[in-house]
């Protein structure tokens, strides 16, 4: 998405965020062009979300992070959360690196799309002022119980009410139901990977109504007519979601 086109996304999300009495956190990153962030952190804020995010440009060393997090808590003068994401980023930073980037004011937290539930707890045990998000809805739950505040995932999109649902389980204490819950998620998750997660996805949110695109760019894995081979034990899988689901 262009410059103009990220802005008109931010303005729209806060003002359908705001009718439900909703908060917007903003990713401004920009893996192409880095130096657009801070205006769009900028407009972020002037658009009225609560909070931006951002990947760090890839190959950064550590001081040019500190930087890059510092100019646009300057820009935006709202909560700037970190983002982890190894696999586009590059190897993970250090404890220390991390501990760091998180002490700059106005950092509040970080999102971490990663399986290392070990440095997750250890940075909440580090800094446990500082909010954490999960980025893999498939470890929401040992997330969750390794302490992060909450989880911000792709499936979420499709089946709100059973992450809400692991979420309070969760909260409650009953790690049992929580562990359940989690397990049907992951095995309708692997359902989709051994075809192509991002094409049914995409597919699924069509047909509840949510647009024909949620991915400019998607680089198809799966021909039309395979997707519609698999449909009916797509609507079985979420059928036995939702019965699930039914009396939460």
């Amino acid at each position: 998405m262009c410059l103009a086109e990220r802005k008109r996304a931010t303005e729209i999300a806060v003002e359908v965020s705001g009718r439900h009495g909703g908060i917007v956190i903003v990713h401004v990153g920009n893996k192409l062009n880095h130096n657009e962030s801070p205006l769009l952190a900028e407009h972020a804020a002037q658009s009225g979300a609560e909070a931006i995010s951002s990947m760090p440009p890839k190959d950064f060393d550590q001081k040019e992070l500190i930087d890059y997090y510092s100019n646009l808590v300057k820009a935006a003068n709202i909560p700037v959360l970190l983002y982890l994401f190894p696999k586009f980023t590059g190897p993970n930073p250090s404890m220390d690196e991390i501990t760091e980037l998180l002490d700059i004011p106005g950092v509040i937290g970080l999102k971490m799309s990663d399986w290392n539930l070990f440095l997750m707890k250890a940075l909440h045990l580090a800094r446990p002022e500082a909010v954490i998000f999960s980025g893999f809805d498939e470890i929401l739950c040992p997330a969750l119980m390794y302490g992060v505040n909450g989880g911000i995932g792709m499936l979420s999109n499709l089946f709100p009410k059973l992450f809400v649902s692991i979420y309070k389980a969760v909260q409650a204490g009953d790690f049992v139901r929580a562990m359940e819950l989690q397990q049907k998620e992951i095995s309708f998750y692997n359902f989709t990977y051994k075809y192509s997660e991002d094409d049914i996805f995409e597919f699924l949110m069509a047909k509840r109504g949510f647009g024909p695109r949620c991915f400019r760019n998607l680089k198809r894995a799966m021909k039309p007519e395979t997707l519609r081979s698999i449909e009916p034990e797509l609507d079985e899988r979420i059928a036995v979601l939702e019965d699930e689901l039914e009396n939460v």
